[in-house]
């Protein structure tokens, strides 16, 4: 099974108060379902291929409305479709809608979400997700869940509860439908401790906390190598300008401090100006800090520019 099946098979086998199973059955309801009118008979339908989510359905409708749902499964012909599982009940339908605050007394749909399930958001969350959401696994791709929605003022409602519980997302239309989703790693670890994957979500955060280090040492890594890379092109401008000054005037009749800088260099050529204050007392017998050397380089820089704007020429 995929990343999102092991979050969503976790979840379906949770236990909850009847409220909270209610609120649930209510977020799948609410995205997931097909009221068809056949006969003058309401019937209301589910079509997923998800297993687990199914099952789930078949209990949350038997557990809060002491209601059985027919549950049939359409094989698909192609080997890289699954299997469809139809849910469906003409059972109380009206009655059942009708106390989801999904419809009214007058048979219109009731727009957005409804306030009873103010006390339950993380099991109306938690339906959403069920009916469809999706998550990548950190393993394998960039960090991103999303929950589809039907309606704009569902996708609003989402995004504003997922505000309440601290967690950024962002809106994007597709052809699917409306969708919010989610980005930041952390984020997505809240979202899967708010909705009860529990078990997953220690998996998450261990490749999360293995996928950031890695990051972290690469970074590392490479700013070492530009660092080296960066030393390395100034120690050899370095001895190009020792070179250079020893070619037009020797380096006998330079100051102590430029007799001190071409010492050190030639003694270590690829040092950092840090490892060379480090060894400096070592090589000379006595200390020069790292600011020291610098300005030391810097005068052995200045010189040798002098040089090469008389075009080399030792008057």
């Amino acid at each position: 099974m995929s990343f999102a099946q092991d979050v969503k098979h976790e979840i379906a086998n949770m236990d909850a108060s009847a409220n909270a199973l209610k609120a649930e059955l209510y977020g799948i309801v609410k995205l997931k379902s097909n009221l068809i009118i056949s006969d003058r008979t309401l019937v209301l339908e589910f079509v997923m291929s998800s297993l687990s989510l199914a099952r789930r359905i078949v209990y949350l409708f038997r557990k809060v409305y002491q209601v059985n749902l027919e549950f049939l499964v359409k094989e698909q012909k192609k080997l890289d479709y699954k299997n469809l599982n139809y849910l469906k009940t003409h059972e109380r339908v009206k009655e059942i809608l009708q106390d989801l605050d999904i419809i009214d007394e007058e048979f219109n749909f009731v727009e957005g979400i409804s306030s009873q399930y103010d006390e339950d958001k993380d099991s109306v969350l938690r339906g959403m997700f069920l009916a469809r959401g999706s998550v990548n696994d950190p393993s394998k791709a960039n960090y991103h869940l999303e929950i589809v929605c039907n309606q704009s003022i569902e996708c609003a409602y989402v995004v504003a509860l997922l505000k309440g519980f601290d967690i950024p997302s962002k809106t994007v239309s597709r052809n699917k439908g409306e969708v919010v989703y989610i980005k930041k790693g952390e984020a997505i670890g809240d979202f899967l401790k708010i909705i009860g994957a529990s078990n997953m979500l220690f998996y998450y955060e261990n490749e999360r906390i293995k996928r950031d280090l890695n990051n972290v040492v690469n970074r590392v890594i490479n700013c070492d190598m530009a660092n080296s890379d960066k030393t390395l092109k100034s120690a050899n401008a370095s001895l190009d300008d020792i070179t250079l000054i020893q070619t037009t005037y020797g380096l006998r009749g330079l100051s102590v401090r430029l007799d001190e800088m071409v010492q050190l260099r030639t003694a270590y050529p690829e040092a950092s100006l840090q490892e060379l204050s480090n060894v400096s007392e070592e090589v000379l017998g006595r200390y020069i800090s790292k600011s020291g050397i610098a300005h030391g380089m810097s005068d052995l820089r200045d010189m040798a520019k002098s040089i090469r704007g008389r075009g080399g020429k030792n008057d």
